[in-house]
């Protein structure tokens, strides 16, 4: 066990100063006076550069699995949910290799409950998915195994810089253990609509479909990230979810089978500039609330609409995604502290936080209860654009059937077949939610929507016509 940690400690400091000292060899190597000498001194730190990769990849890859859709020998038939799958789903990663769990993408793993787990190597075990987070994208899959399975631990994301070096390892289209190398390009992308908590590190490393639930990690071989889905009409844009929301959730799944978040009940928006302006706030300070759900714990606790939210617990928030995982990350049933502005006041509340599995979701109402914007939306499921290529994954909203012509839907741009994704900042989950939103906000004279046409995503405004 020592021989092993110290041999660990030493790759390590070798992965950290190799990388640098590639960099230096660089620059030696551009000199022309001292060329004969820049090329021995350049081969010899590319060599050790290769060497630093081999070791990451050796010491990595046993906690690599593939996985795929368990089908039973000898079963007639195959469940259409099975069918529809490609023969390897995706990969996932080994975290602790004493209980055998193993971190992947929800979607991989969707409407399955054992899967196929194949180790670097060719081993093959029957999986259990001991639960799903659709929220983040995550779940945790237990393989049974008589040894200690290899693992790789999970680092730190909260000490992430854009330019880091990262290796992403999956089974891009059936490749099994597949290493590529790239940079961070981006840290708390969000917006991406690809699940409802997003605050995803962006990466340049090459990633496909089949990356789905592999490990994105450092040069030190630690997880930093669990890659989740590219953009498929760009080049070099990759998203992984963070290692810290990895904890997080799996740590929840693991003890109680699913993610418990807080819930506060109310709509929020980006603050509006004009209002951000009078309350002299920077942009990116605070949000808005603009809709309060009846008995739900904001209404208790006596908060308003047209309330700023500027902190939630000591953290600042600085926009309604960001407000989402902070309420998110809290306990239902636990007291948050928010500070908020009210009319140019400064005021602080306490709010004892709900369940999010216990609202009770507006009822669609029978009629449109805005006629006067001049169209008509129905829910139904739609694929979401830009994830890997999983024809599983869904996207909430609701779908526009019917534009008036010359109505303020139409003025405001708003098309037959548009998909509305958002609603005065906040995500749409479904009908009921999207009219009961709707309801709230018309006496305002106008409501912000957010669309995807095709592979675009569209911001409109819809005013409301005396």
């Amino acid at each position: 066990m020592q021989a092993e940690h110290w041999q660990g400690r030493n790759m390590k400091s070798r992965f950290v100063s190799i990388y640098m000292l590639a960099f230096v060899a660089c620059l030696a190597w551009s000199d022309g006076a001292y060329a004969e000498h820049s090329v021995s001194r350049g081969l010899q730190v590319l060599a050790e550069v290769e060497t630093g990769l081999v070791g990451l990849a050796e010491h990595t890859l046993p906690a690599v699995v593939s996985i795929s859709p368990f089908v039973p020998t000898g079963s007639v038939g195959t469940p259409e949910s099975l069918r529809k799958r490609p023969t390897n789903a995706g990969a996932g990663v080994i975290v602790n290799g004493r209980d055998g769990y193993v971190i992947t993408n929800a979607h991989v793993v969707k409407q399955a409950e054992k899967i196929k787990v194949t180790l670097y190597g060719g081993r093959e075990f029957v999986g259990e998915v001991l639960g799903a987070d659709e929220e983040t994208d995550l779940a945790v899959v237990k393989v049974n195994s008589d040894e200690v399975l290899p693992q790789v631990a999970l680092g730190d994301s909260s000490m992430l810089k854009i330019g880091q070096l990262v290796v992403a390892i999956g089974n891009p289209y059936g490749l099994n253990d597949t290493l590529s190398l790239g940079v961070i390009s981006g840290l708390n992308r969000e917006n991406i609509n690809l699940s409802r908590y997003e605050d995803f590190i962006q990466t340049d490393a090459s990633i496909n479909p089949g990356n789905s639930g592999g490990p994105l990690l450092n040069i030190r071989g630690e997880v930093i990230g669990i890659n989740t889905a590219i953009i498929n009409y760009a080049q070099s844009i990759g998203f992984a979810i963070p290692s810290n929301v990895v904890k997080s959730v799996s740590r929840q799944i693991i003890e109680h089978g699913q993610v418990n978040r807080g819930w506060l009940g109310v709509g929020i928006e980006n603050v509006p500039d004009d209002l951000a302006l009078k309350e002299n706030l920077e942009k990116g300070e605070g949000v808005m609330i603009n809709s309060i759900f009846e008995g739900q714990p904001a209404h208790k606790a006596g908060l308003k609409v047209g309330d700023i939210i500027l902190k939630i617990g000591g953290s600042a928030v600085g926009s309604p995604n960001g407000m989402i995982r902070l309420i998110g990350n809290v306990s239902p049933g636990q007291h948050i502290h928010l500070d908020i502005l009210r009319d140019g006041k400064a005021q602080s509340l306490s709010v004892q936080l709900g369940h999010r599995k216990e609202q009770v979701e507006i009822a669609s109402l029978q009629a449109n209860p805005l006629p006067e914007l001049g169209f008509d939306w129905s829910e139904l499921e739609r694929e979401v654009q830009g994830q890997e290529q999983d024809s599983d994954k869904k996207k909430e909203g609701v779908l526009v059937t019917r534009v008036e012509p010359g109505s303020s839907a139409d003025q405001g741009g708003l098309m037959v077949g548009d998909w509305i994704t958002s609603l005065n900042g906040q995500d749409v989950l479904n009908r009921g939610h999207f009219e009961n939103i709707l309801r709230q906000n018309y006496q305002r004279g106008s409501v912000s929507v957010t669309v995807q046409r095709a592979e675009e995503e569209v911001m409109l405004t819809l005013s409301k016509r005396e």
